[in-house]
């Protein structure tokens, strides 16, 4: 799911700007490789070319070192919480918080105009990304995508001195149905005919 989040997100930011997170330029994981090679095949033309960069975790650290060699606009994506729960029909439902912001840097000696010229650009481009997501929801093209998860989205405002960024942070949940294959693996466990019975 997580690597999901990743590859939907980095066809958004200019291709070369997604390219730059794989700053290691390899790695034992297998899948390091697999998605260099996915963002590798994806088209030159990006489809928010307004979005320079990408970032994409959960660690501020990591994040930071990130953010602090980039400039201009980046699409910063944070993955949360889990929440799992089942239906009336039993059906598993699963839910994950998802936080894409995009936001530019901006000088230390930035004015309040600059501010509110940085804090418009990256309104606009959010709500361009929020329309990607929409139409992409209707087509039904993402499993964990649907109508319902972004039928109520919460926009707003990011200013991180500490990131000496301004813009805009769309707030979502996804949602799947069995996003984990949680009943496939149940079948899949072996049991005695006598259960063991603890006293």
């Amino acid at each position: 799911m997580i690597l999901d989040l990743f590859r939907y997100f980095s066809q958004f930011p200019r291709k070369e700007g997604v390219l730059s997170i794989f700053s290691n330029g390899g790695s034992p994981y297998n899948s390091y490789s697999d998605l260099k090679g996915y963002v590798s095949s994806l088209p030159d033309n990006s489809y928010i070319p307004g979005i320079s960069s990408f970032v994409f975790g959960q660690s501020f650290d990591s994040v930071k070192a990130r953010i602090d060699n980039l400039t201009g606009t980046y699409l910063f994506i944070d993955y949360g919480e889990f929440t799992s729960g089942r239906d009336n029909r039993n059906n598993i439902q699963d839910h994950q918080k998802v936080a894409a912001t995009i936001a530019v840097k901006v000088a230390d000696s930035s004015d309040l105009v600059e501010e509110a010229i940085a804090s418009e650009t990256t309104l606009i481009l959010i709500n361009e990304l929020r329309a990607n997501l929409i139409y992409d929801s209707e087509r039904g093209c993402v499993p964990w995508l649907n109508r319902g998860a972004i039928s109520e989205v919460d926009i707003v405002p990011f200013v991180a001195k500490e990131l000496k960024s301004i813009g805009w942070t769309l707030m979502f949940s996804t949602d799947a149905s069995d996003l984990f294959s949680i009943k496939k693996l149940m079948k899949s466990f072996i049991r005695l005919l006598n259960p063991i019975k603890f006293v």
